[in-house]
């Protein structure tokens, strides 16, 4: 089984919590996928680099970091990332993340701008397409690595919302997800 998803509820407090929506609606992979383009994918072996490397040759991913957040780790910058990462984005190229350690919750908007609570864990993959709103915290644990796969060298700019809604990435994945995608 891949990561567990559901719609989120609509409280900011205590964010490492789940906030289940009330009644809970839990989605399945192919539901995430359907309602927003996001896909996810569990990765046996995730921490075996040989996996890795087979895994950044077959899609075509040029480039690769690793991004590993927790107080230790971040020491006196750990705030403000957390903060930066937590604020609703997009980017104008696609999202891959390996989850290698640890876990905690990206949050995607749906095709009706619904928040989509995803919990990724150790071994789920999760691949945001370009122009999806989106951002990420940790869960209790307070602690994730996940290996960050690029097609091409990372440009890294964030764009924010509101400002993002006229980004040329937004304007064409709303021509693509405005409805449910469909599965073939």
């Amino acid at each position: 089984m891949t990561s567990q998803a559901w719609y989120r509820d609509d409280s900011d407090e205590n964010l490492y919590e789940a906030h289940v929506k009330q009644p809970p609606h839990y989605l399945t992979s192919q539901e995430v996928f359907v309602k927003s383009g996001v896909r996810l994918l569990k990765v046996d072996n995730c921490d075996d680099p040989e996996k890795q490397q087979k895994l950044r040759e077959e899609g075509g991913y040029n480039h690769h970091d690793w991004l590993e957040i927790s107080r230790d780790v971040l020491k006196d910058a750990y705030d403000e990332k957390l903060r930066a990462f937590y604020a609703e984005h997009l980017h104008k190229d696609e999202e891959i993340r390996l989850i290698t350690a640890g876990s905690g919750y990206f949050e995607i908007r749906d095709y009706e701008d619904k928040w989509i609570r995803l919990h990724l864990k150790k071994g789920d993959l999760i691949n945001l397409p370009p122009g999806i709103y989106h951002r990420l915290t940790l869960d209790t644990q307070n602690y994730i690595k996940m290996l960050r796969l690029f097609s091409e060298v990372p440009q890294w700019e964030a764009v924010n919302r509101p400002v993002g809604d006229t980004h040329p990435a937004r304007q064409q994945y709303l021509g693509t997800i405005s409805s449910p995608i469909a599965v073939n």
